[in-house]
């Protein structure tokens, strides 16, 4: 992979990762109970627009095809074809275009007490600076950590408690999600970031056939590792299929929206650590 420093980040191998799992061993048990068994790889460097490319032209190549198809609870569920638009198959909103891999783009937001109540600011990193964290990407360039094996969020009063910790369900805005992650059930977890998002669906799409965080399914996603603030708002991304006209949306909403909470969630990667350089 080319990260957008231009730098090459090689695929991590399987004896880096099973390395960064035996270093984390603590983390690891703690959050596998809680329902964290999958293993994610994000190509956290890789440049945003690429990234999207990729998406393209993976769901163009399914729906020629004929093998794309909506997002099954279960396994046994039965397989439903989704429309594709070969036109517009990805739809990006222009200010989120405009910062993709810009300082404007904060990863990995934490909410600064330190500013009047009703003026909420969060501090975070650059995509540059996450990049080179040994605490986000354990190996250069990429992020490995733990996700839930949960193809759709849990509803209002849905999520189930494992080993202490309650799933994050949806109907909540980005702002109450980041206050819940402040918890100690949530201690080792962060937001997804638009990389995880896109290759997750990826992911997804590529080993079950199956589209992603649907919103005619209430199960789009909140992006909640970044953050942008804007001249009006503070917004938050978000990544959905949007079934009703066939592509995946990328835009950005509200910290403190409460129209979407409905039909988008939100979703964690507990992101193993790194070994520090010694100098």
């Amino acid at each position: 992979m080319i990260g957008t420093d231009g730098r090459e980040y090689p695929v991590p191998s399987y004896k880096e990762v099973a390395a960064l799992f035996d270093r984390n061993r603590e983390l690891v048990e703690r959050k596998v109970p809680q329902g964290f068994d999958r293993v994610a790889l994000t190509p956290l460097s890789m440049p945003l627009p690429l990234l999207i490319d990729r998406t393209r032209a993976a769901v163009l190549r399914h729906a020629g095809e004929g093998t794309i198809f909506r997002t099954r609870r279960s396994y046994s569920d039965p397989f439903e074809p989704v429309r594709v638009n070969p036109e517009k198959t990805v739809w990006v909103w222009e200010t989120l275009r405009q910062a993709f891999d810009t300082d404007r783009l904060v990863y990995f937001p934490q909410e600064d007490h330190g500013h009047r109540k009703g003026e909420a600011e969060y501090q975070g990193q650059t995509k540059s600076e996450a990049i080179n964290n040994k605490n986000i990407c354990a190996i250069p360039g990429w992020s490995v950590g733990l996700i839930e094996s949960t193809p759709i969020m849990p509803g209002p009063s849905e999520g189930t408690t494992r080993a202490g910790r309650k799933q994050l369900e949806i109907g909540v805005s980005p702002r109450e999600y980041l206050r819940t992650l402040q918890g100690e059930a949530y201690k080792g977890e962060t937001g997804t970031t638009l990389e995880d998002f896109i290759t997750e669906f990826l992911t997804r799409l590529e080993t079950t056939n199956e589209v992603s965080n649907d919103i005619s399914d209430n199960n789009a996603l909140w992006c909640l590792g970044q953050y942008m603030k804007i001249p009006y708002a503070e917004i938050v991304p978000t990544g959905r299929w949007h079934r009703p006209v066939g592509r995946v949306r990328l835009d950005m909403h509200r910290t403190g929206n409460k129209r979407c909470t409905r039909s988008v969630g939100a979703a964690t990667v507990v992101r193993l650590i790194g070994l520090r350089k010694i100098a």
